[in-house]
Order: structure tokens, then C-alpha cells, then sequence
């Protein structure tokens, strides 16, 4: 597999996950009982992303910084 292909291969599972994420996002806070642990899920995940975020270049340090999470 050569570096176009993994691209590509890891931009679509990226894409995949991204869409169930978003769903993910609009259900837990509405769910009828929200605790603690799933504000510590969403803090986890929103960290994770800010990185993912600034690795693909979407989000500059500064940006990162703001968002809270320094890189």
C-alpha cells in the first residue's frame, strides 16, 4: 500500500467515525440522565480532537490554545 492509498484509507475511516461522533454529540447531552462520566467522555473526545484537529492542519496552536488544549 503505498502513501496515496493509506491517505485515502485512513480519510474515509476518519470520515466515518466523524459522522458517528457528530451523532454522538447531538444525543448524549440530551439524554435523560447525564453524569458525570459523560461529561468526562466528551471532555476526553474533545481533547483528542483538538489534536487530531491540529495534526491534519485544520487548527493552528494558537487555535489549540484557545480551545484549551495546548499542543
Amino acid at each position: 500500500m503505498n502513501a496515496q492509498q493509506r491517505t485515502e484509507k485512513h480519510a474515509k475511516t476518519l470520515h466515518d467515525l466523524l459522522v458517528r461522533m457528530q451523532a454522538a454529540t447531538i444525543a448524549m447531552p440530551q439524554q435523560a440522565k447525564v453524569e458525570w462520566g459523560h461529561a468526562e467522555q466528551m471532555h476526553d473526545a474533545l481533547r483528542w480532537s483538538v489534536y487530531a484537529a491540529h495534526a491534519l492542519g485544520v487548527v493552528n496552536e494558537d487555535e489549540s490554545r484557545e480551545l484549551g488544549f495546548p499542543v
